[in-house]
């Protein structure tokens, strides 16, 4: 019986792995077809490799284009022309000022060179006027004490108290003296304090001549 059996099963043996072999095959095709579905295609890969168009919204750094190489340098060159250009402008105005300064000192020291000169001139007539009024004082100082005394003193009594303080602060004390007793005892009292308070020249008070 075992004899019978051996022949038998190597046929079935031989269909199995006929079986196996076919099933295997069709297992090897069916997964290649699928790699092959899902594998791209170039085109899609190009698609799906190339960037997204940026749209308005997109961040500005994407927006922004890269300078070329030449266009910084032209920029920075634009912004140190103005710059100097701004400077220049501010030295123009210095110079300017500085022009107005100088015409101004110029006119000043000019102005200050011409008071100089009027204060000179002025100065001059003024020590003439005082030379001429010293000389008129010295000559009716010398009339005065020519005179008699009870006329030099009727004249006294009338003048007025400046030129009467100026002509007898020169007269010499003695002539002074002889005049200050003729006049009238008012008028004489007020020479004696105008003299007293100016000073008699030679030192001396002339209250003691208003005593006698």
């Amino acid at each position: 019986m075992t004899a019978h059996v051996r022949p038998r099963m190597i046929p079935l043996l031989i269909a199995a792995l006929g079986i196996f072999a076919a099933l295997k095959f069709v297992g090897v095709a069916v997964g290649v077809s699928t790699a092959d579905a899902q594998t791209p295609s170039p085109a899609d890969a190009a698609e799906s490799v190339a960037p997204a168009a940026t749209g308005p919204n997109d961040s500005p750094a994407a927006a922004v284009p890269d300078l070329a190489p030449g266009e910084a340098e032209r920029r920075i060159l634009e912004r140190l022309a103005a710059r100097r250009q701004q400077l220049d402008q501010r030295e123009e105005d210095l110079k300017v000022r500085e022009a107005v300064i100088a015409a101004a000192e110029l006119k000043l020291q000019r102005r200050l060179v011409e008071f100089e000169r009027e204060f000179t001139e002025i100065a001059a007539l003024r020590a003439e006027r005082e030379a001429a009024a010293a000389e008129e004082v010295e000559a009716l100082v010398s009339a005065y004490e020519r005179m008699n005394a009870r006329d030099a003193a009727a004249i006294f009594n009338a003048l007025d108290e400046d030129i009467m303080l100026a002509v007898a602060a020169s007269m010499r004390t003695q002539a002074l003296a002889g005049v200050l007793a003729e006049m009238d005892p008012d008028r004489a009292r007020s020479l004696t304090v105008l003299l007293a308070k100016r000073g008699r020249p030679d030192g001396k008070d002339a209250t003691d001549l208003a005593v006698r």
